[in-house]
This record gives structure tokens, sequence and C-alpha cells, in this order.
């Protein structure tokens, strides 16, 4: 008399046991040696996969479900762990998910380090000759890396010229005592200023206009 294949004993002793049972519940009793035999024996592949997910379920720790699926080589056609974690990152199965193999080999989600912004500070010199620094804020706003008003003065100069630049001193000029924005406005008119003298403006017009000639004096 033949002797019957492990796997087909194996098999028909699942088949009989179900019958007894009267539902669909005997293969989710299966241990873990068992689902991965009957996968192996499986011709189907999606009832193959059923199976090695049940395995996955049944198998108390990774290191025993690769035991199991070692006892077939080639059962599933590339790494377990590969195979593992495509069907716990894909099921909708929360038992699926929640078991131990399925933690092993899907990394838990991590926090991205936070973002560190680099401290934006402009360094620039009062009318005074203080050195005072300027930081983004309500009433310092910056383009790039520079006070908006310090742009908008080279702006200016382009622009408008010495009369634009002049005026654009002497209008934050006025207001270097300001008790919220007098450092700011100290270092954009001498940056006005400083425009100005590059530009080669000369004697400032408002400068020029309240000076007195000597033949006046007299």
């Amino acid at each position: 008399m033949p002797i019957p294949h492990p796997l087909l004993v194996t098999a028909l002793v699942v088949t009989a046991f179900a019958a007894c049972g009267g539902d669909d519940d005997g293969e989710a009793a299966l241990g873990c040696s068992e689902s991965v035999d009957l996968a192996a024996a499986e011709s189907e592949p999606d009832r193959q996969v059923d199976l090695l997910d049940d395995a996955v379920v049944a198998c108390a720790t990774f290191a025993t479900l690769r035991s199991a699926v070692d006892q077939h080589p080639g059962i599933i056609g590339y790494e377990l762990d590969t195979f593992v974690r495509l069907r716990c990152e894909r099921t909708d199965e929360e038992t699926l998910r929640d078991t131990p193999a399925c933690a092993t080999v899907v990394g838990p989600a991590t926090t991205p380090p936070p973002v560190t912004v680099a401290d934006v500070v402009f360094v620039g010199v009062t009318l005074d000759g203080r050195t005072v620094e300027l930081r983004p804020s309500a009433t310092v706003e910056f383009i790039g890396d520079v006070p908006a008003v310090v742009q908008q003065t080279v702006d200016i100069a382009i622009e408008s010229g010495c009369l634009g630049v002049i005026t654009q001193r002497d209008r934050w000029a006025e207001q270097v005592d300001d008790p919220v924005l007098g450092d700011a406005a100290s270092v954009y008119a001498q940056h006005a200023q400083n425009v100005a003298d590059y530009i080669q403006c000369g004697i400032p017009p408002s400068i020029e206009a309240t000076t007195v000639a000597p033949d006046e004096a007299d």
C-alpha cells in the first residue's frame, strides 16, 4: 500500500477538522508550521498567500516563521522579509498588522527631525556709530537676509538717484527717537547715507539748503 505524502496527510487532517467544526474557522486555528505546510502544498497563488498570512498570525515570532518557511525552499520566490513587509503594509486586517512578525520587518513610524531655521541677522551701523543687529520682526520686514528698507534704498538709488536716496535718509533720520523703531530707523538712515556716498551725491540737498553762505552771514 503506497505511503501518502506528508503534506497530503496534513491536508486531509485539516479537511476533516474543518468538516467536524461545521464552520470556516478551522484553518484560522492552525499553528505556524501547519499553515506554512499547507501553503507549500497549495497550487493556487491567491490561496497560498492567504495561508501564509495565517502563518504570519500564528507564528509567535518572526524567527519561528522563518524557520517554518525554510523547510520549504522556494515557497515564496523572494526574501521572506520583503514578503512579510509588503503584506503587513498593504493589509487592512488588524490581526495581521499587529503580529510580532510585522513588528519585526515594518519599522516604526518615525517623526522627521524638526527643521532648524537659520537665525537671520543683519548687522548695521547707526547714525551715531553704534553696531546693532536687526532680525525679522513685526516692525522689521526682511527680504531674504536683508531688511526690506535696505533693499528698497538700493532700488531707489537706481530709479531716482541722489534725490530719492537723500529723501529716504531724511525720512528715517526723523524716526531715530522712536522707542520701538529707533535703532532700525537709524540703521536705515545711515545705510541711505552710505548709498549716497557710494553714488557720489556730494553734499546732501537737505544740508546744502540749510547752510548759510559766507556773504549772507554779513
